[in-house]
């Protein structure tokens, strides 16, 4: 049986053929850059006047000129016009260029205004308040790299250079299945022995979080059915998310139907808990991942195995490393990565993050959940892990 990291590794070595496509700049919020972010022009394009105030020659300041009349005034967008009196000064609001002839910013707290003149204090100092044309960047520099998830600052910056369309990675087409017999649509009142199907809102929502938009369908435990469901979910879609049906009933009959319709097994069964029936095959340019069915196995595979390789289609590097201390002893004995159900807080003090593990009923618990916030993984090769140990951890 497979290792969890061995399973990740396998996971994350799949590559599907999804290209690219341009999207308008409003569409690009949440999208990967498939192409540099490269600046049109220099930024910013001209000398830029950082504060309200007045334009002058800083000669005249220099000579011991300190009373300098208005020879007009410039707002943010009006085309400069050269300075050709350099006794005089140009009144000058913020972000507009610096007019030819000027060559330093006064701001206005610092003048003493009379009638259509300003008087100077002393000891100022040329090139004052101006942002230099190309400082921040040089006309066709890289600004961001392909790869990069488009945020706030990537959507300014694409406006500001004019990307009024934007080519990204393209988004699989994902389709989420639930699979059982017991389960009734949310807006059913289930029989004593019936449960709603919560597991396909919980992974939708997950998937939702990173800008797809999942198909959601329930399939019950009827070969045929999923059978005919599948073949043509396989030819529909580039990601396939199944809850239920892989582990070892007479009625988990997705393994099965997935071999005869082509699909190859790339693992079944990883040494870790929750979530040890975990199923994984690939057709062509799809993947399948088949999730077992109590809810917190399903998120914790979902969480580790379907996000990251999500992520990694979409060229995105590995989320960084985050970790967490636990707050009482923990004990495990099987030889499994255990994924830890955690509630998370800081140390006031230190900053330090803090793991409280969650007590549950087991994967079927679902109600624990909402008392948790991450999965913290505790290795294999140990049963015992100490109150202020580190591990690493995952939050949903």
């Amino acid at each position: 049986m497979l290792t969890y990291l061995e399973a990740l590794a396998l996971v994350l070595a799949q590559r599907l053929a999804l290209g690219h496509e341009r999207v308008t700049l409003e569409a690009a919020q949440g999208r990967v850059l498939s192409a540099p972010l490269l600046a049109d022009r220099d930024h910013p394009p001209f000398d830029r006047v950082a504060m309200d105030g007045i334009a002058i020659h800083y000669a005249a300041y220099a000579a011991g000129q300190r009373n300098f009349p208005v020879a007009w005034l410039q707002a943010a967008g009006d085309a400069p016009r050269p300075l050709e009196d350099i006794t005089r000064c140009v009144e000058i609001m913020t972000g507009a260029a610096l007019p030819p002839g000027c060559t330093t910013v006064v701001r206005y707290e610092d003048l003493e205004a009379g009638e259509g003149t300003f008087r100077l204090p002393e000891g100022l100092e040329d090139g004052a308040h101006l942002h230099r044309r190309g400082k921040d960047s040089l006309a066709g520099a890289m600004l961001a790299p392909a790869g990069q998830r488009i945020g706030v600052a990537e959507i300014g910056m694409l406006a500001t250079c004019g990307y009024a369309g934007v080519e990204v990675s393209k988004r699989p087409r994902v389709m989420v299945v639930a699979t059982g017999n017991e389960l009734v649509p949310v807006s059913e009142v289930p029989l004593p022995h019936q449960i709603r199907q919560s597991n396909l809102y919980q992974v939708g929502a997950l998937l939702a979080g990173q800008g797809l938009q999942p198909t959601l369908k329930h399939l019950r435990d009827d070969p045929e059915l999923i059978r005919s469901a599948l073949a043509q979910a396989l030819e529909d879609y580039e990601v396939i998310v199944l809850s239920g049906g892989v582990s070892m009933g007479k009625l988990d009959f997705i393994p099965q139907v997935l071999r005869e319709l082509g699909v190859r097994q790339l693992l079944h069964g990883v040494a870790q808990r929750p979530g040890k029936p975990l199923w994984v095959g690939r057709r062509g340019e799809t993947m399948v991942f088949g999730l077992p069915g109590n809810p917190v196995s399903t998120l914790c595979c979902a969480v580790h195995y379907v996000l990251p390789f999500l992520m990694a289609q979409a060229g995105l590097p590995p989320p960084p490393p985050e970790y967490a201390q636990l707050t009482e002893d923990c004990h495990f004995a099987a030889p499994l990565t255990l994924f830890q159900l955690v509630a998370l807080r800081s140390d006031a003090a230190t900053g330090t993050l803090l793991a409280t593990p969650t007590r549950n009923a087991g994967s079927g618990d679902s109600t624990s959940l909402l008392r948790s916030a991450a999965f913290l993984e505790l290795p294999p090769d140990r049963a015992h892990f100490r109150r202020g140990e580190v591990f690493p951890l995952r939050r949903w």
